[in-house]
């Protein structure tokens, strides 16, 4: 054989050779596309679940029948500590008859002889009914509407060599009245007006011509008034025993370096004290929850899993909201994003999970009812705590367990003490719930105006939202009478 020239086994075992070479090359591209695959079908899953939870955010969209089983309904009606309503009488779907003192008017329609006949009619009975109603409204302002003429005396003292009055003179010829800024002001907050509702309100029903401009210096004189009575809220919030925190956005067109567009709230975790706390415009921060909550405070904190109260109460003295895991997880299971098998894992934890929820529901209203002491908390606590850490624990040998479920159960394992404080303290809600509604209220406000124009603006609805809705809550009957109180 000639130098150069290679045998046909020759060439065929350069062929195989580089076919070899090839097929290793081209595995390993495959192994690392199946890997990319792998990455982007769990960063499109996370997508079309965050995709998911915005569009129920934005669009709010009715709810499904089938979102919630019976467990998921009863878990979040329990987890307000509220007993299931018991069965109405009739009478109770009837209006209360009125006592002699609140009736106004009488009516009387007689009848002596038969509409019919003519025949006069014997065993004759008087039937007594009453019927509720306003003055027609077109007629209003006759009776609500007041105007005072007010003549001050003034004189001249020679030894003081001054002008003198009975009183201070106004600095307008015509003022606005107390009665008129506190309705002003029961609208802005209770009723949830915007201030052109306020201007037809008041035009068409008792014919009070009123400016917007005026309408801002009412709520600002207002706020001014009401400040000791927010800050004495702030004080009695501080020193009872524990509080809800929550947080909600809250806009402000006009901001400043130091304002932002979230709105913080502080409310008792008393069941029968819903005085409520609100600061608005500020950012997400945690320094604004320890402004709220005051230097070493040392009560009990209840709050979702924002990071921002990890280090604001003291560990074992922070308890974290049930609830919101257990809509997560919830939502989750009900996901049309996740496949069909990886919807099934989720339903399958979801159920365990929410088993677990609801007995430590059980347990947190047991031991407040017999006032339980420390060692059987502890020992319900550890019993609890340990069947949550099986159900958490994540399969890492199970594809079909979604991304976002191993995140849950690793969030929720890293701050598992935290979840059981409503179980070794006494009188600890398993929710933050309370925090929420408190919240709600305010929420509808900002969707009617947006939130607040200036800083300024917004630290008068904080200190009139504080102490108007806190009286608001405690008595609807004695609003109006205790809100003069409050005013200095």
């Amino acid at each position: 054989m000639s130098k150069g020239i290679i045998t046909t086994e020759q060439r065929q075992n350069q062929v195989i050779s580089r076919l070899k070479n090839e097929n290793v090359f081209l595995r390993l591209e495959l192994k690392k596309r199946d890997e990319e695959i792998d990455v982007l079908k769990e960063k499109l899953e996370k997508a079309l679940l965050y995709i998911e939870e915005l569009q129920k955010y934005v669009f709010r969209g009715k709810k499904k029948d089938d979102d919630d089983d019976n467990s998921s309904s009863s878990n979040d009606k329990s987890s307000g500590n509220k007993e299931s309503p018991s069965k109405r009488n009739k009478t109770s779907y009837r209006r209360k008859v009125p006592d002699d003192e609140s009736v106004t008017n009488s009516n009387e329609h007689k009848i002596s002889h038969c509409p019919d006949c003519h025949t006069k009619l014997s065993k004759l009975k008087i039937l007594e009914f009453y019927e509720e109603d306003v003055l027609p409204l077109m007629e209003w302002f006759k009776v609500l509407k007041k105007i005072t003429k007010i003549e001050i005396t003034t004189g001249y003292c020679p030894k003081c060599k001054k002008k003198v009055s009975a009183i201070p003179i106004p600095k307008q010829k015509v003022s606005i009245g107390n009665n008129i800024k506190q309705l002003v002001v029961y609208q802005t907050t209770v009723e949830q007006l915007s201030h052109s509702q306020i201007l037809d309100f008041l035009e068409s029903h008792l014919r009070f011509q009123i400016s917007s401009g005026e309408i801002a210096h009412i709520l600002s004189e207002q706020a001014l008034k009401l400040k000791p009575a927010y800050d004495d809220l702030i004080k009695s919030l501080r020193s009872g025993s524990g509080v809800h925190i929550d947080e909600t956005g809250y806009k402000i067109a006009f901001p400043d370096e130091y304002s932002g567009n979230y709105a913080w709230s502080m409310s008792s975790i008393k069941k029968d004290n819903n005085d409520t706390v609100f600061v608005l415009g500020k950012n997400r921060g945690k320094g604004n929850a320890v402004d709220l909550l005051g230097k070493n405070y040392f009560g009990i904190g209840v709050s979702d899993d924002y990071p921002a109260y990890m280090n604001t109460f003291r560990k074992d003295k922070h308890a974290l909201c049930w609830a919101h895991p257990h809509r997560k997880f919830r939502d989750l299971k009900n996901s049309s994003s996740l496949e069909e098998s990886k919807k099934e894992v989720c339903k399958l934890f979801y159920d365990k999970f929410a088993s677990l929820y609801s007995r430590v529901i059980e347990a947190n209203q047991s031991l407040n009812r017999t006032r339980a002491k420390k060692g059987e908390r502890e020992i319900v606590k550890n019993d609890l705590e340990k069947k949550l850490r099986n159900i958490l624990i994540v399969d890492k040998s199970n594809e079909n367990e979604p991304i976002k479920l191993r995140t849950l159960k690793k969030t929720m394992l890293k701050k598992i003490d935290r979840y059981f404080v409503c179980i070794t303290e006494a009188d600890v809600p398993t929710s933050n719930n309370k925090a929420e509604r408190s919240l709600r209220h305010l929420v509808i406000k900002r969707k009617k105006s947006f939130g607040s124009k200036t800083p300024k603006g917004a630290e008068t609805m904080s200190i009139l939202y504080s102490v108007v809705m806190s009286l608001w809550w405690r008595s609807k009957i004695h609003f109006f009478r205790d809100y003069d109180k409050a005013l200095i």
